[in-house]
């Protein structure tokens, strides 16, 4: 049996996520910033569920996972967390700044991982079956899955803005 590791661009995108959210938000006028779209969101409230998701949600599940034999996981309600965590009081720079603090070490541990590690078994309420590198791969496609919504907030904010070259995004 092949030993089990992480695809290296997981931990690229794991590891540069912050930067890229800090790039893409900082400096954006605040009316922008906490303006919700369709779903309730807005672009701090993005941030602040990936500060909050970080703990419970990646390094909590696979902690318990290494230290659990074949933990339950449970589901999480992000948006009951983000009111339950007073995040709304929170600036976006201070958001911004707790999740890369964090992202530098959860990486370096994730990096840290055995293949025998890797291997640890959970089991999730809604999907069944996890394993550690699972999580480790959801983590990086959590992160892009929330990038591209801000990418696209940030896009439809400019879309009435555009004039006649609307018609060439699909915004």
């Amino acid at each position: 049996m092949p030993q089990p590791s992480v695809d290296p661009s997981a931990f690229e995108v794991i590891g540069h996520s912050p930067r890229t959210l800090r790039t893409l938000l900082v400096g954006l006028p605040g009316q922008l910033v906490d303006k919700p779209n369709d779903e309730g969101w807005s672009l701090k409230d993005i941030v602040a569920h990936l500060v909050d998701v970080e703990g419970v949600a990646f390094v909590e599940r696979i902690s318990r996972m290494l230290a659990e034999v074949r933990p339950a996981i449970s589901s999480i309600d992000p948006p009951a967390r983000l009111q339950a965590g007073g995040y709304a009081s929170r600036s976006l720079e201070n958001l911004l700044d707790e999740l890369e603090q964090r992202r530098t070490a959860d990486v370096a541990w994730l990096r840290s991982l055995s293949p025998d590690q890797l291997r640890r078994p959970g089991q999730h309420q809604d999907v069944g079956e996890i394993f550690v590198i699972d999580i480790a791969h959801q983590w990086a496609a959590h992160d892009m899955a929330h990038l591209r919504q801000v990418a696209l907030m940030i896009q439809e904010h400019f879309a009435p803005l555009m004039g006649a070259t609307r018609a060439f995004y699909d915004v």
